[in-house]
Order: structure tokens, then C-alpha cells, then sequence
């Protein structure tokens, strides 16, 4: 319980530091968590469960584990990756998020949807989170058409680009450092 509440401390800490602080401290659970000194990233495994609301944006993010290091502001997620908030759902098999970057990687069985019936299912995708943009690249089925590279703005509801032919980026989520 003492290194979940670290934890908890070292995720406020990251958004502190980039000038905002959630309204509530975000709720964190797992079934084992540790922090592994050799690689400097806090280990949480077994039905991950993050819940937070920063000031009204609420989510709720659930996976079978990740690693979060503080320091390098990174956080690996695996297994049934699951991000929920108000209007939209996505989930993947792995997910790699960069604070510096502001960006997500994520492979395997992307699946996205919104409330309002937008379904884009892909091998990879990249979300930049400030621009509110997602990239899906590989095999992409949007509206029962197979795309290579489909450009969709969360925030606008709209699709930016549909490409048959597209050379997408190799996708690699790599080692928690």
C-alpha cells in the first residue's frame, strides 16, 4: 500500500511539473506493485485500474500491467489496454505513452470507437494528445472499407485522411528502460 501511494505521489508529481494539478489524487489499483530499483520504474501488475479527474476530464485506464517511470516521464502498458473516458473507448494489446512527446504508441488489436458510432480497428496507431490526432496504420477497417492509414480528430469527430496505399512507420514498443 506505502508504493501505491508513492506512486500516486510520483504521477501528481509529473503533472505538477507541467504547470497542472488534478482536482483529485487519481485512484490507483493493481494486484502486486513494487518499484524495481535496477531499471528506476514503478512495476504494477495484475488488473491495473488508474482512475482520474483532472479538474472535469474524467478517464479511466485499465490494463493487466504496466511500468511508469517518473524520471524518463514514460509509461508501458500491456495485456487488454484499455483507455475510458466520456465519449470515447480504446483499447490495444501494448501502449507506450511519452509525456515529453505528448504521444501514444500502441500495436495489437486497436480497437477505437466514440459514442457517436465511430469504429476504426487497426494494427497500430500513434495518438498525439495535444493535437487531439490519431494516426491508424496497417491493416485499418474504417466503415467497412480496408484502409492502410486512416487520420482521425478525436475532437472534431472527423476523418482527416483515408489512404489505400501508405507507407506507414514500424511501430516498436520498446523495453522499460
Amino acid at each position: 500500500m506505502k508504493a501505491l501511494k508513492i506512486f500516486s505521489l510520483a504521477l501528481l508529481m509529473i503533472f505538477i511539473a507541467q504547470g497542472k494539478t488534478f482536482a483529485e489524487m487519481p485512484e490507483i489499483t493493481a494486484g502486486e506493485t513494487y518499484f524495481d530499483v535496477f531499471k528506476g520504474v514503478y512495476v504494477l501488475k495484475d488488473n491495473v485500474h488508474v482512475a482520474l479527474n483532472n479538474h472535469g476530464f474524467k478517464a479511466k485506464i485499465t490494463a493487466d500491467g504496466a511500468k511508469v517511470s517518473v524520471v524518463n516521464q514514460k509509461c508501458w502498458a500491456d495485456g487488454n489496454v484499455k483507455l475510458e473516458q466520456e465519449n470515447i473507448t480504446f483499447g490495444c494489446d501494448n501502449a507506450y505513452l511519452q509525456w515529453a512527446t505528448k504521444t501514444a504508441e500502441v500495436t495489437g488489436n486497436v480497437k477505437f470507437e466514440n459514442k457517436k458510432g465511430v469504429a476504426i480497428n487497426s494494427d497500430t496507431a500513434i495518438f498525439n494528445w495535444k493535437e487531439k490526432i490519431v494516426d491508424f496504420y496497417g491493416k485499418v477497417i474504417f466503415d467497412g472499407q480496408e484502409y492502410q492509414h486512416v487520420k482521425y480528430n478525436v475532437v472534431e469527430e472527423k476523418i482527416l485522411e483515408l489512404d489505400k496505399i501508405f507507407d506507414a512507420p514500424e511501430i516498436i514498443i520498446p523495453e522499460a528502460e
